[in-house]
Parts: structure tokens; sequence; C-alpha cells
């Protein structure tokens, strides 16, 4: 049984109408097929049915070459990830990708080990990216934090860095990408966070638990993604992307993702 199915929503969310969406993929879950063949991959993305992507890097290419790909196979890249390192250090690269790309969010995928062992490690982590956000933000664009499972773990007091992030990172500069299997694997509910934290996830990665705690296509894990869909969109969500971080096939555990949304009852399944 869905780990989240016995979770109920309140009759007057369920009746609001839902935005539409179109089906997204994280392109990180293809990345050695791209590496191989950049243009054959992006031509199987699109003929299963996916029309957005986004990024985790460029591979091997610039980025006006990349653009060109993907509009070829119509495909727009809203999103992109870019690293800590790289925000903080090649800053104007990256809004140079972003405009070539198109993209509208650029996302910190993650924080090094290292640089975020205590909550005051958090709490600079936050203020650094309060401050790129803020320029983010003036030009146009969104910054958001991309989760794992140790933004959960507390700390000695209770406090744990996703509270860090709600509370020492400003909401206007600093949105949230919520991976839902990592706050799955950390014990927690993904629906609960995305009704509790409205406005500040503007993003999510659809991505399944098995039940070994491996990722697996959606649909085919314990998560009950009809109501995380359903919650993500009532929330604000703006963009969702499958993602899978290992599969022996992964083009064929897209396809396995693509056709379980399309399944979904027709008020909250994509729609091109």
């Amino acid at each position: 049984m869905p780990v989240l199915a016995g979770l109920a929503l309140p009759r007057d969310l369920l009746a609001q109408p839902r935005p539409p969406w179109r089906p997204g993929l994280q392109l990180y879950t293809v990345r050695d097929a791209l590496d191989a063949d950049m243009e054959g991959t992006l031509e199987s993305v699109a003929g299963i049915g996916y029309r957005e992507v986004e990024l985790a890097g460029l591979p091997g290419v610039a980025a006006q070459a990349m653009h060109a790909s993907l509009k070829r196979h119509g495909l727009d890249a809203p999103s992109m990830h870019a690293s800590y390192d790289r925000l903080r250090g090649d800053f104007d690269a990256v809004l140079e990708e972003a405009r070539i790309l198109g993209a509208h969010y650029v996302v910190c995928p993650s924080v090094d080990a290292g640089e975020r062992k205590t909550a005051e490690d958090w709490k600079r982590v936050c203020q650094t990216l309060n401050r790129i956000g803020q320029v983010v933000r003036s030009h146009g664009l969104v910054l958001a934090y991309h989760n794992h499972d140790f933004e959960f773990v507390p700390f000695d007091d209770g406090t744990t860095p996703f509270h860090l992030l709600m509370t020492e990172a400003d909401p206007r500069d600093v949105k949230l990408e919520l991976d839902v299997y990592w706050v799955a694997k950390a014990g927690q509910d993904p629906v609960q966070y995305l009704k509790d934290s409205q406005d500040r996830i503007l993003l999510v990665h659809l991505k399944d638990l098995a039940a070994d705690g491996s990722t697996a296509e959606v649909g085919r894990g314990v998560l009950d993604f009809e109501r995380i869909v359903r919650t993500a969109l009532l929330a604000g969500v703006k963009h969702l992307f499958v993602e899978q971080d290992s599969s022996a096939d992964p083009l064929a555990s897209i396809g396995t993702s693509f056709r379980f949304l399309e399944r979904l009852p027709a008020d909250v399944k994509p729609r091109f």
C-alpha cells in the first residue's frame, strides 16, 4: 500500500481546478546516454512524450549547442542545476548559460558535506544563498535549493537544516525544489511538506522509493504519486520533473515513469 494513501486532503482543496503541467525529465537520469549520444538521447526523450527537461549540467557541449539540440526535438529547459561552487565562483557564466538555454530557474543541487556540518554552517549557507538569490532575482530569474535526505537530520537541539532553510533563507530570494524520494527516504511525508511549504516549493522531482530504499520508476515504489502530484499543483508548483538516480536501462525507466503519469486521473495527469 502506498505510504501516503491514508492522508486525506480537505474537500475544498480537492474541488479546486488544477493548473495543467507539461511532463518534465531531469536529464541526470539519462546522463550516460547523453554523454554517448546527445542527439539520439534527446530524440528518445522527446519520443517518449517529455516536453520539458531540467539540466544537471552540460554534456560536453556549449550552451548554444545544447539549446539548439533541445529546440530541434521540441524540448524546453525551464530549469537548470548549478553547483554551489559555481554559484559562488562562476556566477556570471551560470547566468549566461541560463539566458542562452531559456532557463527561468537556477537550482543549487546540494552543498558539500564539509560546508554543512553544524547549524552555524547552515546559517552561513543560507546567507550565501540569500546574496546569490537576490542577484538572480534582479536578473528576472529564480534561485531554488534542491534537498536530499540530510536536510532532515536534526542537530542536537532538534533543529533541522530544512527548518533553517525555511527560516534563515529569504523566501523572496530562495525557493525550493522538493525531491519527494529524499523526503520519504528521510522518514518524512512529502505531501505534508508540499502543503506546509506553499509559495516556497516551485519545482518538484518525481522519484519513487523502492521497498529496498533505492530509487525506482514512478509508480513502481511505495509513494502515492496521484496524491503527490495533486498536492503539488494545488500548492503552486510550476514544474515537475521525473528523475531516477540509477537504472539498468534509464531510457526504458523514463518510459515506464511517463506511462504511469499518463494513467493518472484526467484532472492531474500531464498535458501537452
